[in-house]
């Protein structure tokens, strides 16, 4: 269930902090930069923006921010616009997608065997806490 709802979401990180800045406003434009064709609809659909954690005094880099969608076709589209993004590149942000802990642990798991069989050449890539190699799935030793 969890998972299920986190798939309305995407993390962003790179932002800088600022104190008197409106989060949601920047995030918004930072959307419609990299998808300009929904430029008019992005403020409707993008539900709730906040930073996560608390601010921490000494912090070196910005907290990250989680973005909530009211619809998954705009949660998508910014998603895989972000992958090919040069403005993203550009002011060093990044999207991520909100996993759970329990898919991140089994990602940090599989993560070394997803780089081997990209060493190989083989096209390998992760679907939720799940991997695979040339469409074949791939396990940890027991």
């Amino acid at each position: 269930m969890e998972n299920y709802l986190r798939r309305w979401n995407l993390r962003l990180y790179g932002m800088t902090e600022n104190k008197d800045q409106n989060v949601c406003q920047e995030v918004i434009r930072i959307c419609q930069s990299i998808l300009p064709e929904h430029k008019a609809r992005l403020p409707d659909v993008i539900d709730s923006v906040h930073r996560l954690g608390q601010p921490k005094k000494d912090a070196t880099k910005p907290r990250g921010i989680i973005l909530q969608f009211g619809a998954r076709i705009y949660r998508n589209a910014v998603w895989k616009a972000a992958k090919k993004s040069t403005f993203l590149q550009n002011n060093k942000l990044r999207f991520a997608e909100d996993l759970s802990p329990v898919v991140r642990e089994r990602r940090m798991q599989l993560w070394p065997l997803v780089a081997k069989a990209r060493e190989e050449g083989k096209a390998a890539y992760f679907v939720g806490g799940r991997a695979f190699a040339n469409g074949a799935e791939l396990f940890p030793a027991t």
